[in-house]
């Protein structure tokens, strides 16, 4: 995708999130029609969002710039914690006065990954990639959180149906949007990107880079929504905090590890500066 594109639409999110978390950790107002445990879940989200999330986006930037692979995919796996974010916010939140402004950024972030996902060259990732067990560790467990995050959803639903009784994550809202969003979108990009990546398809590495990336960024804001809960008196389900910590933390370790492996195009060859006129042109010395 072009450059000029990518700079625009980053920078259009970057602000408008600037925005929505700034009003949501010091407007007291805004999040008054939510619940004390919505309020608290959606504030830790929009601290994370402002001290991590947007500086990465910006920051990756400056690396994209420099035409760096790695660069770039940890763009797209933050673009994809903006999408899921704010959707997220667009379809749960009660209805305040920044609704226009989550689904900006939820529709900005939608296009901009599908753009890029499009004119994305997957032959390339995983030419840049040095194999190695963490392609293998990294496939079992997108895997495994796919299957573990399927299941302790599904046994509260089912176990609602069965019983009747609505969860009680339900709360005063009308329907289970974080666990639509899971089982409908992450479920399968995990199952599916885990069997890519296990059987070694080009698609396999580029996806779990991106999901990666994403895992890490929305782990490390439900660790920032459960310390808000707690501060507000919120009584936490011990089980499903303990999921969550230790999915962030070995997905940040994997992540790490992940990307360690991939090396932007330009590393580890020479190249030579040719200057035609007023452009200078790069070689690469096989």
């Amino acid at each position: 995708m072009d450059k000029k594109i990518i700079y625009t639409n980053s920078i259009a999110i970057a602000f408008l999130a600037l925005i929505a978390t700034l009003a949501g950790l010091f407007w007291k107002e805004l999040y008054q029609h939510d619940t004390i445990s919505g309020a608290a879940q959606m504030m830790g989200q929009d601290l994370v969002t402002l001290g991590i999330c947007i500086p990465i986006l910006l920051g990756t930037l400056y690396l994209i710039r420099k035409d760096s692979l790695r660069g770039k995919l940890i763009w797209m796996g933050t673009i994809f914690y903006f999408l899921y974010s704010y959707a997220s916010m667009a379809f749960l939140t009660s209805y305040n006065q920044l609704f226009l402004v989550y689904v900006a950024i939820f529709s900005l972030s939608l296009y901009t990954l599908l753009g890029e996902l499009l004119s994305l060259d997957i032959r390339s990732i995983k030419k840049s990639f040095t194999p190695g067990v963490i392609q293998k560790i990294t496939a079992i467990f997108l895997v495994i959180i796919g299957l573990m995050l399927a299941g302790m959803w599904l046994k509260m639903i089912v176990s609602s149906l069965l019983t009747g009784v609505a969860p009680s994550t339900l709360e005063t809202y009308t329907t289970l949007v974080i666990q639509a969003l899971d089982l409908g979108v992450v479920v399968p990009a995990a199952l599916i990107t885990g069997l890519l990546l296990f059987k070694g398809k080009e698609w396999g590495y580029a996806l779990a880079s991106i999901l990666l990336m994403k895992v890490s960024l929305l782990g490390s804001a439900i660790l920032s929504m459960i310390y808000f809960m707690v501060q507000n008196g919120v009584n936490i389900e011990l089980g499903q905090a303990m999921f969550f910590i230790i999915v962030t933390v070995l997905g940040i370790i994997i992540t790490v590890a992940f990307y360690s492996r991939i090396k932007d195009p330009m590393n580890g060859n020479k190249y030579i500066k040719l200057n035609k006129g007023d452009k200078r042109t790069m070689i690469r010395v096989e």
